[in-house]
């Protein structure tokens, strides 16, 4: 049997799935679990010899503190000692209060979650309504 917290940390794995995917060459690992539901991950790949580096923070929290962020800001070293310039980048539930974050963060945000006020709701996909018949006109 899992915690509510487990089904939480997948939400988030999807979500930074969802903007580095495989597809595009993207190796996604996780690192440590900030407290409540925030996880960080690294989000790299191999493009014509050049490394992308990118450390991601998935958020949970109405409002992110810079403090956060700016931790996040340290250089990666390689296997053989080589540093890595490294992007951060923030994804967090829609409605968020982005307001106090610096301009070079990659800010993207969430389909699967929003705040509804001060309450995080789960978004629902939403129901397509069927396309309305066009009438058949005597001529």
């Amino acid at each position: 049997m899992g915690s509510n917290q487990d089904i939480m940390h997948q939400f988030a794995r999807q979500e930074i799935n969802r903007f580095f995917s495989t597809y595009d060459g993207w190796t996604v690992t996780p690192l440590t679990q900030g407290s409540g539901y925030d996880q960080e991950f690294i989000a790299e790949r191999t493009i014509s010899g050049n490394k992308e580096l990118n450390k991601v923070l998935v958020s949970f929290e109405k409002k992110v503190s810079k403090e956060k962020v700016d931790a996040m800001r340290s250089s990666e070293r390689g296997p053989y000692g080589q540093v890595f310039k490294s992007d951060v980048a923030l994804i967090v539930p829609q409605n968020s209060d982005t307001s106090s974050l610096p301009g070079d963060i990659r800010l993207f945000f969430m389909t699967s979650f929003a705040f509804e006020g001060d309450m995080l709701a789960w978004m629902k996909k939403p129901v397509q309504k069927p396309a309305p018949e066009k009438s058949k006109v005597a001529t």
